[in-house]
C-alpha cells in the first residue's frame, strides 16, 4: 500500500471518527451513523490493501519456490543421466565378459567333441 493510500484511509477514518463524535454530541443519529460508515469504509480499504500485499508476497514466494524446484529437478535429472551412463558401461563390460566366457566354453566343448570323435575313430 502506498503512503498516499495509507494517508487517505487514515484521513477517512479520522473524518469518520469526527463525524461520529459530532453526531453523538448533537444527538444527530444520522451524522453519527455516517461517521461510523466512514470509519468502516476506511478499515475495509486498509484490509483490502493488506490482502493485496499478502497476495503479492505469496506470488513472489511461489515464483521463488518454482525457480528453486526447477534447479533441483535439473540437478536430479543430471545425476540420473550420469547413473544411467554408468549402468550402461557396467552392462557393456558384463556383456563383453559373458562373451569371453561363452567363447572359452565353446572352445572347450569343441575340444571335448574332438576327443570324443578321436576315441570312436580308434
Amino acid at each position: 500500500m502506498s503512503g498516499a493510500d495509507k494517508a487517505e484511509n487514515k484521513r477517512q477514518e479520522l473524518g469518520g471518527m469526527a463525524k461520529e463524535a459530532v453526531g453523538k454530541f448533537t444527538g444527530d443519529k444520522s451524522t453519527e451513523a455516517e461517521g461510523k460508515r466512514g470509519q468502516a469504509k476506511a478499515n475495509l480499504k486498509d484490509a483490502g490493501e493488506k490482502l493485496k500485499e499478502a497476495g503479492e508476497k505469496l506470488k513472489e514466494a511461489g515464483e521463488k519456490v518454482k525457480e528453486e524446484a526447477g534447479e533441483k529437478l535439473k540437478e536430479a535429472g543430471e545425476k540420473v543421466k550420469e547413473a544411467g551412463e554408468k549402468v550402461g558401461e557396467i552392462v557393456e563390460e558384463a556383456g563383453e565378459k559373458v562373451g569371453e566366457i561363452v567363447e572359452e566354453a565353446g572352445e572347450k566343448v569343441k575340444e571335448a567333441g574332438e576327443k570324443v570323435t578321436g576315441i570312436f575313430k580308434k
